[in-house]
């Protein structure tokens, strides 16, 4: 606006104080971008070297606003008459701003073409992340050519363009990063902000000629025709607008189902049917759980939306079941972690918040195709849906900044940990075996409060070195776990993960804040304890997916030793168990080929031939 009025003015009282604010603006709008392109680009809390980068951006263009602003008459440029500062030249000075701007640019391209890297299959993130990429880019280039010697000074016209284009494709990338958003939705909102913004540039510059030669013709200096426009513009301006919303908006459903959303109160401009949102609500959160895929389906069974792979029937995966005031309205189906690992049980809690959401929107959807003129009625339930979402996304905002304290523990099948949402790769110091240390680990865990003594743990890690270096070996890789489940721990100070009473060495409980076995044991109960066969049927599936394998299969010196024997026998046993009485209920439901599948697992699981699943195999007939 700065640039704009400086142009339409020939007064130097006006002029100075304009430069001066777009002088400011410019030093400012480096920051600005980098600190957008970042809140575009990250879901959850940034980087310790984003938030650097970002603090120490401000404090460049800040400091160079302030230099603008107490010398004016002091230009930040490579031509003369520039800024000097003693030993450095004016011209040194200017491409140093010049260099610092484009590293600023380019870091912000840099992290959006990353996230765009992440988003996968995800269209409407995809949508999102090319535009803000667009406008960093164009903007940057207009921006750098406003300062670069030459265009700027012969053509700053140019420079001047492309942030312009940059300003309007800010637009789509505002409106396709709204929460859970269609696509289309977000195409039609661009669409009438730019074709409304334009057709308002072209009437005020209408307005503003027509002023000027009445005051001409008529030699008056009162604003008539203006006064007259605002009238006129206020009475005509809703029935306007009602049809250029019906011209862009499609057909007449998409009309009424836009009327229907005004009368509730929702924006005209990202105004969507509820239901519309299940798609990208899917794929937000495959991509926050980084999972290989979901479905959502209707009464029928038939899919309505779809993201990633579509799960298996039978397959290790997590079904729940979209209920609404009248009973169960459809299901939806998540599938395995990419990674191969079960879901946590905070991750199950933030996927059943999800289906809450998806039912609801689902739901709605329903009473919004039949029930378009109970506007009264309809209003609570979409604030409702509003709510559900608006928690979700949040939720979804809190489980990317997971807490580092406690380790989420997989030990049915390899042994796997994670702190927060990185797994723990190192287990022992930089002095410490790492095997060793996940050898010492998994003995401890393993027995729990019985503990273990220091000649126990010797004989199994170290079995075939001297008393002397076995002792050292032992205590060093002792203080490397302990720093590794403590990152925190200071100097020689022991800590309290690894406690040493009575002669016997034990792992506080408080370290492992989740593991599959735990949750294994009490799927077992709750499934037993399940009052409904749905109910139960599904506490088994969810049970089902936290066996990955044996107890510690693959854990160093440990899993190979008589140890882990019995209780590795106990939990094969029970998962035995597990799928004989899941293979049961499915026969029972007549779902034949989730039955044999479960079946089968148990022969699998058991090494040999089991003659109860082998026996029900046969019963199930041509399709087992």
């Amino acid at each position: 606006m700065a640039i704009i009025v400086q142009r339409l003015t020939s007064d130097a009282s006006v002029i100075r104080p304009l430069n001066a604010i777009e002088d400011m603006a410019a030093f400012l709008l480096p920051a600005g971008t980098l600190h957008i392109a970042l809140a575009l680009a990250v879901e959850g809390r940034r980087s310790q070297l984003q938030n650097a980068t970002l603090a120490a951006t401000y404090l460049i263009c800040i400091a160079m606003a302030v230099g603008a602003a107490i010398f004016p008459d002091s230009q930040f440029s490579v031509t003369p008459p520039h800024f000097e500062v003693a030993g450095i030249s004016g011209a040194v000075f200017g491409w140093a701003w010049i260099v610092a701007r484009v590293g600023i640019f380019a870091s912000a391209i840099g992290w959006i073409w990353a996230a765009l890297r992440r988003a996968g299959d995800d269209a409407a993130q995809r949508r999102s992340l090319l535009a803000a990429l667009a406008t960093v880019a164009v903007g940057a280039i207009g921006g750098i050519l406003r300062i670069l010697p030459g265009p700027a000074d012969t053509d700053p016209w140019i420079g001047v363009t492309l942030v312009t284009v940059a300003m309007v494709l800010a637009a789509y990338a505002v409106f396709a990063a709204g929460v859970f958003l269609a696509p289309g939705v977000a195409d039609r909102a661009f669409r009438y902000s730019l074709v409304g913004g334009l057709a308002m540039t072209l009437y005020v510059g209408l307005l503003i000629g027509t002023e000027r030669f009445t005051e001409n013709l008529l030699s008056i200096n009162l604003p008539i025709v203006t006064g007259l426009a605002l009238v006129i513009t206020i009475a005509l301006f809703e029935p306007i607008s009602e049809r250029f919303r019906r011209a862009i908006g499609g057909n007449e459903g998409d009309a009424a189902s836009d009327r229907l959303l005004r009368a509730l109160g929702k924006d005209i401009l990202t105004a969507q049917r509820p239901d519309r949102a299940i798609g990208p609500s899917l794929a937000r959160l495959s991509r926050s759980f980084r999972l290989s895929g979901a479905v959502v389906y209707d009464r029928a069974g038939s899919p309505i939306a779809t993201d990633g792979e579509t799960p298996d029937a039978g397959a290790p995966g997590l079904r729940m079941a979209l209920r609404a005031d009248h009973g169960e309205i459809g299901s939806v189906v998540f599938g395995q972690k990419r990674n191969g690992l079960p879901l946590t049980e905070r991750e199950v809690d933030l996927l059943r918040l999800a289906a809450g959401y998806l039912a609801a929107s689902l739901r709605l959807g329903e009473r919004h195709e039949t029930q378009a003129a109970a506007l009264s009625e309809l209003q609570v339930e979409l604030a409702a849906v509003e709510s559900r979402g608006s928690v979700l996304s949040q939720a979804l905002v809190e489980a990317g900044e997971a807490s580092s304290e406690g380790l989420h523990l997989f030990a049915l099948g390899p042994l796997r940990a994670e702190r927060g949402v990185a797994p723990v790769r190192q287990w022992g110091g930089a002095k410490a075996g790492s095997r060793q240390a996940e050898g010492l680990f998994a003995f401890l865990y393993d027995r729990g409060e019985r503990g273990a003594a220091k000649d126990e743990i010797v004989e199994l890690i170290w079995p075939d070195v001297d008393l002397e270096r076995a002792d050292l070996a032992f205590h060093r890789t002792l203080g490397g776990l302990r720093s590794t489940l403590e990152p925190n721990r200071r100097g020689h100070d022991r800590g309290a993960a690894i406690t040493f009473t009575n002669d016997r060495y034990r792992l506080d409980p408080a370290v492992v804040a989740w593991s599959d076995v735990a949750a294994f044991e009490e799927g077992l109960a709750a499934a037993s304890r399940a009052t409904g066969p749905d109910d139960g049927l599904q506490q088994l599936e969810r049970t089902r997916s936290l066996y990955r394998g044996d107890y510690l299969d693959d854990c160093p010196f440990y899993g190979d030793s008589a140890f882990v024997e019995e209780r590795r026998e106990l939990l094969r046993g029970r998962m035995i168990d597990l799928l004989l009485t899941l293979g049961e209920r499915y026969a029972e439901r007549g779902d034949r080929p989730a039955a044999a599948s479960c079946f089968r697992q148990a022969n699998l699981v058991a090494g040999e031939e089991l003659p109860s699943a082998a026996n029900a195999l046969t019963r199930l007939g041509s399709l087992a």
